[in-house]
């Protein structure tokens, strides 16, 4: 892979200079070429825009205003990520084709039992549009066939390791536990006239994920994204009951050990990152009610490791030029 410092700099200020006028416009590039398969400055817009659920216009503003790198690149590794995949599927004779993604998207609108138009209504309530909503589930078939492709056995679970999970994890699923959490919430409004309201709230939010993937706490992420949200709530609570919480917030607490901040997270009446803080009491949980979560969760898991190993293999033989 060939990636020089000057060449990044030089890609990242393209980009952030690119929106640099008072009403966003797209200027195109070459940000990446990828075996020699081009990424563009309008690529990575959009990917900010379908990713964070904001307007490209908005992604376009928190391009320009993103003083950190790091954060640009990310999503310009995301873009190259996927061609790699995508490159690699064609090449086995394995290409998710659009019939498949037609019949992924119909699967989900039945299951909710939605109208096409009660679907797109949807979708924009999350910020999102049909055509974004195709490319993600894109996405996530074609990660899903390069893992069975090429590490489908590491994969497999059997029950005796998930009962092993199981014990590791075991304070998760404390029945009457209680604990003590920390919470950052950003209310978001869903209609149509609070819209840069909820864009500056998703702006927020990635914000403060990244602060606290970076090492800080959750305290000082809101002090950070309050200027960009000034609605965001910070609260360190005392200890309640597990079962006493709202359903969401049941669901991300039994995900997380003592600890353990969530990934961002979206409610009826907003966003959330949560962190377990401390458990106390409680009773151990019934393995056999867990069984099939903790099965799915812990293929999820191995996936994940897969696919980043998958991903390390394809780079290694891969032709990587990011630059202007």
């Amino acid at each position: 892979m060939r990636r020089t410092g000057a060449i990044i700099a030089a890609a990242v200020a393209a980009l952030l200079l690119s929106a640099g006028t008072a009403f966003p416009r797209v200027i195109d590039g070459v940000v990446a070429l990828v075996n020699e398969e081009p990424v563009t400055f309008s690529e990575v817009r959009e990917s900010v825009s379908e990713g964070m659920g904001i307007p490209v216009g908005d992604a376009d503003a928190l391009l320009r205003e993103e003083h950190d790198s790091r954060a640009v690149l990310r999503w310009i590794e995301a873009l190259v990520d996927s061609v790699l995949v995508r490159k690699e599927l064609e090449k086995q004779g394995q290409p998710v084709a659009e019939a498949e993604i037609d019949k992924a998207v119909e699967s989900v609108r039945k299951a909710n039992n939605m109208s096409e138009a009660q679907f797109s209504e949807l979708l924009a309530k999350e910020g999102s549009t049909l055509p974004a909503y195709r490319r993600r589930i894109r996405w996530q078939m074609e990660r899903g066939a390069i893992v069975r492709a090429r590490k489908y056995k590491q994969v497999m679970v059997t029950e005796s390791e998930v009962r092993d999970y199981f014990r590791e994890s075991g304070e998760r699923f404390l029945v009457g536990a209680k604990v003590r959490l920390e919470t950052l919430f950003f209310p978001i409004d869903p209609s149509s006239s609070a819209a840069l309201d909820t864009a500056q709230a998703r702006i927020a939010l990635q914000q403060a994920a990244e602060a606290v993937r970076e090492g800080r706490t959750l305290a000082e992420a809101e002090a950070l994204v309050r200027g960009t949200f000034p609605k965001v709530q910070f609260q360190a609570a005392g200890f309640v009951t597990t079962e006493d919480l709202l359903p969401d917030l049941q669901r991300e607490v039994r995900r997380l050990r003592a600890g353990e901040t969530s990934q961002p997270f979206l409610t009826e009446a907003g966003a959330y990152l949560l962190r377990v803080v401390e458990r106390q009491g409680g009773t151990p949980g019934d393995f056999s009610a867990v069984k099939d979560a903790l099965t799915e969760e812990l293929t999820d898991r191995r996936s994940e490791k897969a696919y980043s190993d998958i991903l390390s293999e394809l780079k290694r033989s891969a032709s990587i030029d990011v630059r202007l």
